[in-house]
């Protein structure tokens, strides 16, 4: 039989009743977990988390499958065609068996003899994307064309391309000779030859005495003639990594990838490398494309970037255009050393406020956006259309004729670039000058480009 009693409900100030047993299982729930059921509560959550997560990519999966099968049926891919285009990249998708996509979307167009470098940082999909190319990865959508010819199931051998691993990948048992030769053993003729001899086009292999001759022509281009009895082990990293390009160029491609080519060599020698690909290149005139998470790789060597991002293309464009005009908030802050510097501001339309209440003209169509300035946009003497602010200076690091110079504007960190010259001392305060006629915005939602007049 229920107990009828007074106290089984309070009245709350409001004048309603509140059943007890509702508040305290509500102070049950609200009560701190100890650490082992933090643990476990977590996990539990984590663990549904990647439940949807799955859910999600299989449906996505299924989806792109389905609209890939009705594309292939409707508008079948053209085996050959005429094209100005050494490579043509359409809609190209990469997803793995556990349904991590690795390319988005990916859809790019290459002339002959351009040198296209792919940048972004670990795992972004651009070695991904090469190895699309070389046939070392299937491709889940879309289309790729090598020289007008339709390539998404043509075998490595026949994409007549030339790819330059991170790791050289050199025989260690054989001389230099042999490991710039051995891809040619098996190779039929095809097309011009190194020292623009005559066109040779026929099903037959390749002749003792063309195969030397084109060992010999690449070794003399890459200064590795007194080398070519040596074995790996008796060269240094510059000269194995010119050994991988030889064994590339005898093979006379279309197409050379080239996949973090560098990266395991030294500084110095990245530069004198970097130089010699470069002058190789307009040497060749070959077609290339160029992996590496070095983004002053890619500013220097490049005749178009491709700043790539999970997965997704950021921007195209030539190096000036990437960094005088990035797309977005990742591109402004990837590429450029030091990065560029992000200040958080409200428009209304007319004047726009940041840090500090430091206000200033400029038009723009969003509320809520972000102010960037390059470091080399910042200097300690400006003029009276330059944005000032009142910085406190923590640390300056030296960089030959230069100083990189950290200072704290209230709780936000800015860098800028000043002479060796310069008088300035850490732990003062200074007023640095922002130059408004290069500043960049960025709208803070979707974090793009704000184009200004």
């Amino acid at each position: 039989m229920r107990k009828n009693t007074e106290n089984e409900n309070e009245i709350r100030d409001d004048g309603k009743s509140t059943d007890v047993k509702t508040i305290a299982a509500k102070e049950e729930i609200e009560k701190p977990l100890n650490p082992i059921s933090k643990f476990f509560s977590e996990r539990k959550k984590k663990k549904e988390s990647d439940k949807r997560k799955k859910i999600e990519r299989e449906e996505a999966f299924v989806e792109l499958m389905e609209k890939e099968n009705e594309r292939i049926i409707s508008d079948p891919p053209v085996e050959e065609k005429e094209t100005p285009y050494a490579l043509e990249f359409h809609h190209i998708y990469k997803t793995y068996d556990s349904l991590f996509e690795a390319v988005h979307d990916f859809n790019l167009m290459i002339k002959e003899g351009e040198f296209i470098v792919f940048v972004g940082p670990s795992g972004c999909g651009k070695s991904t994307t090469i190895r699309m190319v070389a046939g070392l990865e299937d491709i889940t959508a879309g289309d790729l064309y090598i020289g007008g010819r339709y390539s998404n199931k043509l075998e490595p051998k026949n994409r007549d391309v030339a790819m330059v691993f991170q790791n050289y990948a050199l025989y260690p048992h054989l001389s230099v000779y042999e490991n710039m030769a051995i891809g040619l053993r098996t190779r039929k003729k095809k097309g011009k030859v190194l020292d623009d001899g005559e066109n040779t086009s026929t099903s037959t292999k390749l002749s003792k005495e063309e195969i030397d001759r084109r060992v010999r022509a690449a070794s003399k281009i890459l200064g590795l003639d007194e080398y070519l009895d040596s074995k790996p082990r008796n060269l240094s990293g510059g000269q194995c990594q010119r050994v991988a390009l030889g064994r590339a160029i005898v093979k006379d491609a279309k197409v050379f990838l080239m996949d973090e080519p560098l990266s395991n060599l030294d500084a110095k020698l990245r530069v004198s490398m970097r130089s010699e690909i470069i002058s190789l290149h307009k040497r060749l005139h070959a077609t290339t494309i160029y992996v590496t998470h070095d983004q002053v790789e890619a500013m220097t060597m490049a005749d178009r970037i491709v700043v790539m991002k999970d997965g997704y293309v950021q921007q195209v464009g030539e190096p000036k255009e990437v960094y005088e005009k990035p797309a977005n908030v990742f591109v402004a802050t990837f590429i450029g050393s030091p990065a560029m510097n992000l200040i958080d501001g409200v428009s209304d339309g007319d004047i726009v406020e940041i840090i500090d209440g430091t206000k200033f003209k400029q038009k723009l169509p969003v509320r809520d956006v972000i102010v960037g300035v390059r470091p080399e946009d910042i200097s300690m003497e400006g003029r009276k259309t330059d944005i000032h602010l009142s910085a406190k200076v923590m640390f300056v690091e030296m960089s030959g004729k230069e100083y990189i110079v950290h200072a704290m504007v209230d709780d936000l960190q800015i860098s800028f670039i000043t002479s060796s010259d310069a008088q300035i001392k850490e732990g003062e305060t200074i007023t640095i000058y922002l130059k408004k006629d290069k500043l960049h915005y960025f709208n803070k939602e979707t974090k793009e480009r704000i184009e200004i007049a």
